[in-house]
């Protein structure tokens, strides 16, 4: 008998194994159809953002001695990184708990990445970015860039009409019960550019280093993740939060923490859109706590 039920278990544990890798893999062909359909061939001219692009001219990179880091992919109009900075603004916000978790009272210390697919918040994000370092919060957003796993020239659907609401429906997907227009966006290899930029930048490895990624890309969220697992850059991220994450999903990455004893990644299913509509004031004369 006792042969028996460790056998069994045995078993159901391999079963588990093959879910996971069976899920896993799915993703990632679903992800490899998806850009299949949607990838264009770059001509040379194009404006595409190489993880080299995010460095200074003296080759130091941006995000050298930063010891907490905050990368906000699908950043809209920058509002969850202003959320960081000037928590007094949105005192109802669902993420600010989350930043207290990850990086306590050095909010001021983190340095903070936006990428943003739709070229109609150019403008302001650029505002917003002149806005931040005159406050001396090193924040870097990288607009008309979608995130992706390729370095690509990929379809995006912007959501005429919806200005009210930041065109938060524009996505790389098509819905198609809603009227969008279709633009062509550049796109980067979020694996490449996290490993030069994060996992090869340099910073202090006797301080506490913490870093945090919401993730909200319309459209392919968890393939990105799933290549982020599979390239073993996933781990070295404190907390990722985002929607578009499916039970299944994550179930999936939850039996792999589970089973993992390095990884120590938190995964939180969460859709902050409070205050999605409020563009409150650059001011530089004020600071309210």
């Amino acid at each position: 008998m006792a042969t028996y039920v460790s056998t069994e278990k045995a078993n159901n544990s391999i079963s588990k194994k093959w879910i996971l890798f069976v899920s896993v893999c799915g993703l990632t062909a679903f992800y490899f159809l998806f850009v299949k359909s949607t990838t264009h061939s770059l001509p040379s001219s194009s404006h595409v953002i190489q993880s080299n692009q995010l460095n200074s001219p003296s080759g130091a990179k941006f995000l050298d001695n930063c010891q907490y880091i905050y990368i906000d992919m699908g950043t809209n109009i920058g509002i969850q990184i202003r959320k960081l900075y000037e928590p007094y603004l949105y005192p109802k916000a669902q993420v600010l708990p989350l930043f207290q978790e990850i990086f306590g009272n050095h909010s001021n210390e983190v340095c903070s990445i936006g990428f943003e697919a739709n070229p109609l918040h150019d403008s302001y994000l650029k505002e917003y970015e002149r806005y931040c370092l005159k406050r001396r919060w090193r924040v870097k957003i990288y607009s008309s860039t979608a995130v992706s796993i390729v370095v690509a020239n990929l379809t995006f659907f912007t959501e005429p009409g919806n200005e009210d609401n930041n065109q938060w429906g524009a996505s790389l997907e098509n819905i198609a019960y809603s009227q969008k227009k279709n633009i062509t966006v550049p796109s980067i290899d979020i694996i490449s550019w996290f490993r030069s930029n994060v996992i090869e930048r340099k910073y202090s490895k006797d301080l506490s280093t913490k870093i945090m990624m919401k993730t909200d890309i319309e459209g392919h969220d968890q393939v990105v993740l799933t290549a982020m697992i599979l390239s073993g850059i996933y781990c070295s991220v404190d907390l990722v939060y985002g929607e578009h994450l499916s039970g299944e999903f994550q179930n999936t990455i939850g039996y792999l923490l589970k089973n993992s004893k390095t990884c120590r990644t938190k995964l939180v299913n969460m859709d902050d859109e409070s205050y999605h509509r409020d563009r409150f004031p650059f001011n530089l004369s004020t600071n309210s706590t």
